[in-house]
């Protein structure tokens, strides 16, 4: 009769390599997984953390050309015969440094999206560069020119909060 003991311990000695290939691949596996899985969440928190950047940098860009904005009440309280064309003037010229940065990032949340944000970037922008151009008007323009002007401002002003509304939307961990 043969000695089966070391066919016992080939067959025991096969399993325990066997079982060890099949564990080695299953920890590189799940290595692998581990590893794209982090990657992948590094790129989300980058992205998130561009676009929060973006829409900030929107956001005090609009602030700016809005307190240029304001400046009108400063022109309004100067009479007509003392310097308010001068006032207009000088915010006129403020107007168009902070309409430059609306653009510029306008332009970077563009690039940063997701496209509803972008688009809302891009309607801040188109509506301040009306304000912009109705503000040049009010130098020698009456009530209609100065309702006209209130009424682009308020539009400005309306765009801003859809655009804020949706930039937080984005920036929302689910």
């Amino acid at each position: 009769m043969l000695d089966s003991s070391w066919l016992i311990g080939l067959i025991t000695g096969g399993t325990a390599i066997v079982a060890s290939w099949v564990t080695s691949r299953g920890a590189t596996r799940s290595a692998r997984v581990q590893a794209e899985v982090t990657a992948h969440a590094a790129e989300v928190a980058e992205a998130r953390s561009r676009r929060r950047d973006a829409y900030r940098e929107m956001s005090a860009a609009v602030h700016g050309l809005s307190e240029v904005y304001w400046r009108l009440e400063e022109a309004d309280a100067v009479p007509e015969d003392h310097g308010r064309a001068a006032v207009l003037a000088q915010m006129q010229t403020a107007a168009r440094t902070a309409l430059n940065e609306v653009t510029r990032a306008s332009r970077e949340v563009m690039l940063e999206g997701p496209t509803p944000v972008a688009e809302a970037a891009h309607a801040v922008r188109g509506a301040a560069i009306i304000a912009n151009g109705l503000l040049g008007r009010l130098v020698t323009g009456g009530e209609e020119e100065r309702s006209r002007y209130n009424a682009a401002h308020r539009d400005f002003r309306q765009e801003h909060l859809r655009f804020l509304g949706l930039a937080r939307a984005a920036l929302e961990v689910n």
